[in-house]
């Protein structure tokens, strides 16, 4: 089966950018959260029901999905934008454009400015691939090896959000319980001061 051959997630990923649809309004027409979209942008494989509803949504059909080679146009050395490849992938990757500033040790308005750039300057392109956790090549080449083998950062980017999400959580809970406790000591202290008054 041809399916296959071709890695589904990332061609449907193409075909998304190709035809000017956000990931997140891909996600709003099939009905499913941001995180859902990306899930399938990651798949290696697709059931058919599938991908013919998402054909249908983005409006081709399963055939012209399957021979699509739009992707080609994109890579034809250094003729991609580098800002818009940065825009693209803080959208694919769903990424918090504060946060990203900040691993870029920027401005908001200064990471504004870079997507309205054709080219970086190497300092730029260093900085961005660095906040990325991509590589130079992958950023500068789509769909490539040295982007794919990032997939694993890109997961780990997540996770790591997670975790410090969590530990906030973690730690909100235990000063809330710290309240409690105190709260509890003193109203045990106003307990036994009332019963001696009363006895």
């Amino acid at each position: 089966m041809q399916s296959s051959l071709i890695h589904m997630g990332h061609r449907l990923k193409q075909i998304l950018k190709q035809k000017k649809i956000k990931i997140v309004d891909f996600a709003t027409m099939a009905g499913f959260t941001n995180q859902i979209a990306h899930y399938h942008l990651r798949k290696n494989d697709m059931k058919r029901a599938t991908m013919e509803r998402f054909c249908n949504l983005i409006g081709i059909t399963p055939d012209e999905f399957m021979r699509w080679n739009g992707a080609m146009q994109l890579t034809n050395g250094k003729s991609i934008h580098h800002g818009e490849r940065l825009q693209h992938i803080i959208a694919e990757k769903g990424l918090n454009k504060s946060k990203l500033a900040g691993r870029l040790e920027m401005s908001r308005r200064t990471m504004y400015n870079l997507f309205e750039k054709e080219s970086f300057s190497p300092d730029e392109l260093d900085r961005v691939a660095k906040g990325l956790d991509l590589s130079v090549e992958g950023f500068l080449n789509p769909g490539t090896l040295q982007e794919s083998r990032n997939t694993d950062s890109e997961e780990m980017m997540l996770l790591r959000e997670k975790y410090y999400k969590l530990l906030e959580e973690y730690t909100q809970l235990l000063k809330s319980h710290a309240t409690l406790k105190d709260e509890m000591l003193q109203l045990k202290k106003e307990l036994a001061a009332f019963r001696k008054q009363h006895d």
